[in-house]
């Protein structure tokens, strides 16, 4: 808007620049001469009534010359007008436009955000799993060692018969 008031007021000022001299009227030049009133009086109204109308024709000229560019000025700034409101319009419909996708783009944000938080919690519920497996995995093991060692004993005490899981246990409860 501020720069179609610049426009508005470059074109006034040049217009108003180049014709300041166009506005002023000159009263100077004698409407009449000493010889017209040595003619005869009606002659002398005549050419006075003569001078008058060229002094109105040159008025009515000018006026109708400064109406034209008055004219021509406002449908000039009509134009500008309509152009600068279609590009509001334009502006208008792309701020709508864009705060529709920044409106998107939130969702979008927020559903990522949740699908992040439940990510995560599946991480830790993974992880808690693998410690509990680990755990059972570490247990499993002792208990193989704990076997291994039981047959060791029992192969180097010479036990004669099967060992049993139950045996094996209490083995393991009096190693302890």
């Amino acid at each position: 808007m501020g720069r179609l008031r610049e426009s508005i007021r470059d074109r006034v000022s040049d217009y108003s620049a180049v014709d300041a001299a166009e506005n002023i009227l000159s009263f100077r030049r004698p409407l009449y001469s000493a010889k017209d009133f040595t003619k005869s009086p009606g002659a002398a109204a005549m050419e006075l009534v003569n001078q008058a109308a060229e002094h109105i024709k040159n008025v009515d000229d000018h006026a109708a010359e400064r109406h034209a560019r008055a004219e021509t000025l406002v449908k000039q700034a009509i134009e500008q007008l309509k152009i600068a409101h279609v590009r509001v319009q334009s502006a208008d419909k792309l701020e709508k436009e864009c705060s529709v996708k920044v409106q998107d783009a939130e969702k979008l944000l927020e559903q990522a955000s949740s699908r992040i938080a439940a990510v995560e919690a599946e991480l830790s519920a993974a992880k808690q799993r693998a410690k509990a497996a680990e755990m059972r995995a570490n247990e499993a093991e002792n208990a193989l060692k704990h076997i291994e060692e039981a047959l060791r004993t029992r192969i180097v005490e010479k036990i004669p018969g099967p060992i049993s899981i139950s045996q094996v246990a209490t083995l393991r409860r009096n190693q302890k």
